[in-house]
């Protein structure tokens, strides 16, 4: 198309004559042109809620951008008072297939079944979103009114919440959340957290996809410190590292770490017998220097492990 002549420009060629990978290059460059041409098409609100929202998900990106963190919600967010009120607020982030990538309208949908209710999505990122739950539908029946209890019951929310989205999409989820807040005072610096520990999730834990900020402390310290200072500490400490590129050792350790050095309760996991345990951890400590059932050197080894994670990738 000439834009200036208003004429209209075409070429043909024989069907033989365009092989496979042509007509690939061909669908690409017609699906491209297809999604620029969209993206330049305004936004389209069905009410004044949806907008509303979605200049709030455009606010809080900007705050975490700007690390001002600390300001509340302006009144022009308020929706009617919801924010005023405790919700548990939940950060999921989407890789999907262009083809396949989820829309407000949709997920919302989703998610109002699984909270039977309804709830405040925030778009905050092209497959980011906020979302805020009534506190009582996912820690309303912890049997004791303590915060690990509550955190328990949040984290198996969270296990069938993601369940839920994979099975409904194709892609890779990553899904946090914190402890109740009150939205128009906290949301800002929470959805900062959120962002924070799916960071860190993703960098030290790779295989999981539910990331919470209480289970990610080390991993953020570790993250803060400088890379000089990482590599010093793995070559003084790290004698043997290589052993960590062993699939079966990291299984073993992160799975003894994970269950407090209990080696028993370590063997019945990975189903395998006591003594078979036993052995790889007599050749561990052979390897490296460090037996992990004795605290000091399971301190050590722990910081080692995910130092090392981080810095193998540098």
């Amino acid at each position: 198309m000439n834009e200036e002549e208003g004429t209209l420009l075409y070429w043909a060629c024989s069907v033989d004559a365009v092989t496979l990978e042509v007509q690939r290059l061909i669908e690409l460059l017609i699906s491209s042109h297809k999604e620029s041409l969209d993206e330049e098409q305004p936004v389209i609100y069905e009410n004044d809620r949806e907008q509303q929202l979605a200049e709030l998900g455009q606010w809080l990106r900007k705050q975490i951008e700007q690390t001002v963190q600390q300001e509340p919600i302006p009144d022009r967010f308020s929706l009617d008072g919801e924010l005023n009120t405790e919700k548990i607020p939940f950060l999921l982030q989407c890789e999907t297939p262009d083809a396949h990538r989820i829309r407000s309208k949709e997920l919302n949908k989703l998610l109002e079944s699984y909270f039977g209710e309804e709830i405040i999505l925030i778009p905050v990122g092209a497959q980011e979103w906020v979302f805020l739950g009534d506190e009582q539908i996912v820690t309303g029946e912890a049997e004791e009114d303590t915060t690990e209890a509550r955190k328990d019951l949040l984290n198996a929310f969270c296990q069938g919440l993601y369940e839920l989205v994979a099975s409904e999409w194709a892609g890779v989820f990553h899904l946090s959340a914190s402890l109740p807040c009150t939205p128009a005072k906290q949301l800002s610096p929470v959805t900062a957290l959120l962002q924070e520990s799916v960071h860190l999730g993703r960098a030290f834990h790779v295989a999981q996809h539910i990331h919470l900020p209480w289970d990610l402390q080390l991993e953020r310290l570790v993250d803060s410190i400088p890379v000089q200072q990482r590599l010093r500490f793995i070559q003084e400490t790290g004698k043997g590292t290589v052993l960590f590129s062993d699939s079966e050792t990291l299984a073993t350790l992160e799975t003894f770490f994970n269950l407090d050095c209990n080696v028993s309760e370590t063997a019945k996991r990975l189903f395998i017998h006591r003594n078979t345990l036993v052995y790889r951890l007599d050749k561990i400590k052979q390897e490296i220097g460090y037996d992990v059932r004795n605290f000091e050197s399971a301190v050590l080894v722990r910081l080692l492990l995910l130092m090392y994670k981080v810095t193998k990738k540098l």
